[in-house]
């Protein structure tokens, strides 16, 4: 039995993507600045998948708050970067394992440590942080607990980090002591975050525009690193501000570098660490 080809959506008007976009930004609060034709793809993927042609009707969808939602994470999650891979930033990594190290060894002792990692991606960020405070904490303070936060807005890269599961192209950036120790292979050869990590690191849908309202809180370290970029300038500054709200005093907040977008914060102190856009909170 022969299936009958659906019609292709007609090409989408300047005016029509703009719309659009605008939608995306009133509702999402990021902007999307892809080039054309791979914005113009995604949405004519979404468009032939929920059999239709005319890009009038498509955004007509956006307007029926039953079918409104789940169509915005749909598109939002095909337009949003998510490329990431494990250790990709050695010199935050490096700074915040500093931090870790003197809160562990200089002073009292904390009660536990706990990081988040904002626009975790599909969660290679936090499990990189997460190995990184583990090895610390077993040579120094082998008791201390420790807890890592990872959200995004993506839900099928939240899903495939709680997954915990990487093929081997996605780990060949991971030191071998640090894969040797927290890692195990799996039996079709891809490979597995140790159960010990897992435990500990938690993934979560969220968007930072609705930070204020995320029930996280109290944190020693934020990573906020290449997501801010998807927002207007007042809202990376509000976002900021929200997340400093969430760090406790001494905490550590590290942007992507060339992300502070010449922001102050009296609370707050800029670090000095080569190739890494960090602040600690004064408490100020």
């Amino acid at each position: 039995m022969n299936s009958i080809a659906l019609p292709s959506p007609r090409p989408i008007q300047g005016g029509q993507l703009h719309a659009l976009m605008l939608k995306l930004r009133h509702h999402a609060g990021i902007r999307i600045e892809s080039p054309r034709q791979i914005i113009e793809e995604h949405i004519e993927a979404r468009m032939s998948l929920l059999g239709m042609t005319d890009i009038n009707e498509y955004l007509a969808l956006f307007d029926q708050s039953i079918s409104a939602r789940a169509e915005w994470l749909a598109l939002v999650d095909l337009l949003t970067v998510k490329e990431t891979r494990f250790f990709r930033q050695p010199d935050a990594l490096e700074c915040a394992a500093e931090y870790v190290h003197e809160l562990v060894t200089a002073g009292p002792t904390p009660r536990e440590i706990a990081f988040w990692s904002a626009g975790c991606a599909t969660g290679q960020e936090l499990y990189s942080m997460a190995m990184v405070v583990e090895q610390i904490i077993a040579e120094h303070q082998p008791l201390l607990q420790w807890h890592g936060i990872g959200t995004d807005i993506s839900f099928s890269a939240i899903h495939q980090a709680q997954s915990g599961r990487f093929d081997e192209s996605a780990v060949v950036s991971v030191p071998d002591g640090y894969r040797e120790s927290y890692m195990q292979r799996a039996d079709d050869g891809s490979w597995d975050i140790s159960s010990d990590i897992k435990a500990r690191t938690h993934f979560f849908h969220s968007n930072l525009m609705h930070v204020n309202s995320t029930p996280f809180a109290d944190f020693n370290i934020i990573f906020c690193q290449n997501v801010l970029i998807y927002f207007e300038r007042q809202k990376q500054r509000w976002i900021i501000d929200q997340l400093v709200n969430r760090l406790k005093d001494g905490g550590l907040l590290i942007l992507g570098a060339g992300e502070d977008v010449q922001w102050l914060n009296s609370s707050m102190r800029r670090l000095s660490w080569p190739g890494v856009c960090a602040y600690t909170k004064t408490g100020g």
